[in-house]
């Protein structure tokens, strides 16, 4: 009777150890009411995302609206041009944004220089190509372009220069590029003049040009190419160029 009683007690610790064991399990299963769900900007830990990386509403501000584009319409300029000139110096952007709606004449000439030039510091084929858009055809602006161009990039300004229909315009175009070329390489440059350059003043101008920075880095090549002039008044413009650097060079 003893040991019944003893087996009786052990099989109910038994059971107790269970239903209490069952018990603590439900309660585990139950979601905490009390815990917020793991929403933007919340912090969850056992995520193992640090919170400052994770997003949190108003971290990102909204981007900025783009600016309209200004039309003629919407803008007046004054009359004055150096008003103007202040303008588009002080308001880039919005006289880039003007440009297009711009009717054809003296004003959109006069900030289309100005644009152009700011253009240029940073992107000159861009700066020449928004000349040829809206220059109104301004020949100096171009070549001063140009010029940049070529400081920049040799090959792809002498590539735009000749690719320009043979006239004055090219001729003009090729003597800036040829300039540039000549401050380090004068007999590259000398061949782009004789070559490329139609006979007449603008390769005269070209060819003085280029054989002053030519006799600063070689005076005896330069000189020979100077005798070589077949033009009796350009070859003695020439050599009385020479003549004028070799004196300074000795003073």
């Amino acid at each position: 009777m003893k040991m019944n009683l003893n087996k009786l007690l052990l099989i109910a610790c038994f059971l107790l150890l269970m239903l209490m064991g069952l018990h603590f399990l439900n309660r585990a299963s139950v979601p905490d009411e009390s815990v917020a769900p793991d929403e933007p900007g919340s912090t969850v830990a056992e995520s193992g995302i640090k919170p400052s990386l994770r997003w949190q509403p108003g971290m990102i501000s909204e981007p900025e609206q783009l600016p309209e584009p200004v039309t003629s319409a919407q803008l007046e300029l004054p009359e004055d041009p150096e008003k103007i000139r202040e303008w588009a110096r002080q308001s880039p952007e919005e006289a880039l944004t003007w440009l297009p709606s711009a009717p054809a004449g003296e004003t959109r000439d006069i900030v289309a220089e100005i644009v152009c030039a700011r253009v240029a510091e940073s992107n000159p084929s861009e700066a020449v190509s928004l000349a040829e858009s809206y220059s109104g055809g301004c020949s100096n602006l171009l070549e001063n372009l140009v010029h940049q161009w070529a400081e920049r990039d040799d090959p792809a300004a002498t590539a735009y220069a000749i690719q320009k229909p043979a006239g004055e315009e090219r001729d003009r175009l090729l003597s800036r590029v040829a300039f540039t070329r000549s401050t380090e390489n004068p007999l590259d440059a000398a061949m782009l003049v004789v070559e490329w350059i139609s006979p007449g003043d603008v390769q005269n101008e070209a060819a003085i040009s280029v054989l002053h920075q030519w006799a600063l880095r070689d005076p005896k090549a330069a000189l020979a190419w100077a005798q070589s002039f077949r033009e009796e008044s350009l070859r003695d413009r020439a050599l009385t160029e020479m003549w004028n650097i070799f004196s300074l060079g000795k003073e």
